[in-house]
């Protein structure tokens, strides 16, 4: 249901924006995005109360100290309350200065202007009320939010091409229907918290709000680090857009966007894989068996660069077809230099996605929120610099991140991640160079095929992807992996795709 629901967010994206862009034009679309990072920057502030707030909750509620329980559900309450309250007045004075703080195209201001209050109005009412979606994951029941959010997923399309359809197109209209996804969401967790966790209630004693500043303190502690490595994240990529708003313009804003249409996605794929390895090498970690570590991490490295390095071929090979077709009235040669200079990273890293994890199974956070924070600063004064004293311009808004990405990863986490779980620093460099050769193989053989594969229509473009794809996965299950290797990543597919062999 989870993965239905990504692909529902996917569709909408890849229909609509073409839409957007022929109707209203590229600059709209940008500000859809640009949107959706500006609740991203406000998302920071709430990061450390918030994220660990299930964990807590949950550990007291599971003891069955409902006490100490609605304490930590009281006081998240609250203290997000009163950060709501805080940011209400700057949003609304950027919502009503808008236009003197970044670049709007005058024709479609008003209508910038209502998307963006839409999306405030969203974020907004989604950390201001109680922490609904805890109850389901306090008693493991995460099930019962699937499917209405797929729902709910439905709707917000419907709700989107319908007003498209039959109103004069405009950019807001995404927003009014992301309103009626998070109010039919809230309505759901709201149920499921009141039915699986009745003790948990937002109480008043003495006519006087229940919280702690212990509580909210303790969890601040616990969260900052999770704080400071999503500003780290934020510096990295979060700030494109508006530095190619401020610098460059809101067509060069707009452009960028559509861009990072296909790499957001092999991100989304990225967090996917590494999710699945986590728990096996969390559990062998906590047993202290580190031939078994050792062993789960070569594994999923191996595993990891098969399936990561096919799309990344993909995309280099024929994302300049794609974007013809999706969007032919913009310059399909620059989206594509884009895309792939956004993508880049994964020629060299697309093995070592894994080793993220070993940062919070060995417990060293901080250490990483301090590399992640400094390679954001270093990133962004870059990309300024670049932007303001060269002519790379929108190039360098793409590039920048992901050179200073990759430098982190091959200085810091590839190495401290051997180091962590006590071996030799050099340990995992091998998987970068096979990563390389991979990428290296499946992109040439892309471009041996590329000539004779079908094209100038939808149909062919899934033809020739189909093909690509196959030739990359059948080229790199066989140079890279051995027999269990192929065996276990078998079963990981069939356990994605919610398949089980019949037994007899």
């Amino acid at each position: 249901m989870y993965l239905t629901a990504l692909i529902f967010g996917a569709y909408i994206g890849f229909v609509l924006s073409p839409y957007i862009v022929r109707n209203i034009g590229v600059e709209a679309n940008g500000f859809v995005t640009l949107a959706s990072n500006f609740v991203t920057y406000a998302s920071l502030i709430v990061t450390a109360l918030n994220s660990m707030a299930a964990r807590y909750i949950t550990i007291s509620y599971v003891q069955k100290d409902f006490k100490r329980a609605n304490l930590y559900y009281n006081s998240v309450f609250w203290g997000n309350l009163l950060i709501v309250a805080v940011l209400v007045l700057p949003a609304l004075f950027f919502i009503v200065k808008m236009e003197t703080i970044i670049d709007v195209p005058p024709d479609i201001a008003i209508d910038v202007k209502i998307l963006f209050a839409f999306v405030f109005f969203n974020f907004f009412i989604s950390t201001g009320l109680p922490n609904w979606d805890c109850g389901t994951y306090v008693t493991n029941r995460l099930d019962r939010s699937y499917i209405p959010n797929v729902f709910a997923s439905v709707i917000r399309c419907a709700c989107i091409f319908l007003m498209m359809s039959l109103l004069t197109p405009k950019v807001w209209y995404v927003g009014f229907a992301a309103t009626i996804l998070t109010v039919i969401t809230l309505i759901v967790n709201c149920y499921n918290t009141h039915t699986l966790t009745p003790e948990l209630r937002i109480r008043l004693s003495g006519g006087k709000p229940i919280y702690s500043l212990k509580a909210i303190w303790e969890l601040v502690g616990s969260g900052i680090w999770n704080s400071i490595s999503s500003v780290g994240n934020m510096l990295l990529s979060g700030l494109d857009l508006i530095i190619a708003n401020m610098a460059l313009g809101a067509t060069a804003m707009g452009v960028l966007s559509l861009s990072k249409t296909l790499p957001h996605l092999m991100q989304q794929l990225s967090s996917s894989i590494c999710n699945a390895f986590a728990p096996e090498l969390t559990i062998n970690y906590a047993k202290g068996d580190m031939k078994a570590v050792l062993k789960d991490i070569k594994r999923a490295m191996k595993l990891t660069s098969v399936i990561m390095t096919v799309p990344f071929a993909g995309i280099v090979v024929l994302c300049d077809r794609f974007y013809q077709l999706w969007v032919p009235s913009q310059d399909a040669a620059l989206l594509q230099a884009l895309t792939i200079l956004s993508i880049l990273g994964y020629m060299f890293t697309s093995g070592t996605q894994i080793l993220y994890n070993v940062f919070s199974t060995v417990n060293k956070v901080k250490e990483n929120a301090i590399a992640m924070l400094l390679s954001g600063v270093v990133s962004t004064a870059l990309t300024l610099l670049l932007v303001h004293y060269t002519q790379l311009g929108i190039y360098a808004v793409a590039g920048v991140s992901v050179f200073v990405c990759l430098v982190r990863n091959m200085v810091f986490t590839v190495p401290m991640t051997a180091k962590y779980l006590g071996y030799h620093f050099f340990q995992f460099y091998p998987q970068v160079g096979r990563t390389i050769l991979s990428s290296g193989l499946l992109i040439g053989a892309g471009f041996v095929v590329k000539p004779f594969l079908p094209q100038g229509s939808w149909g062919s473009f899934i033809i020739s992807t189909v093909i690509v794809g196959i030739l990359g996965l059948l080229i790199n299950v066989f140079l890279l992996l051995n027999r269990s290797e192929r065996a276990f990543l078998s079963k990981i597919v069939l356990r994605k795709l919610n398949i089980r062999k019949k037994t007899r």
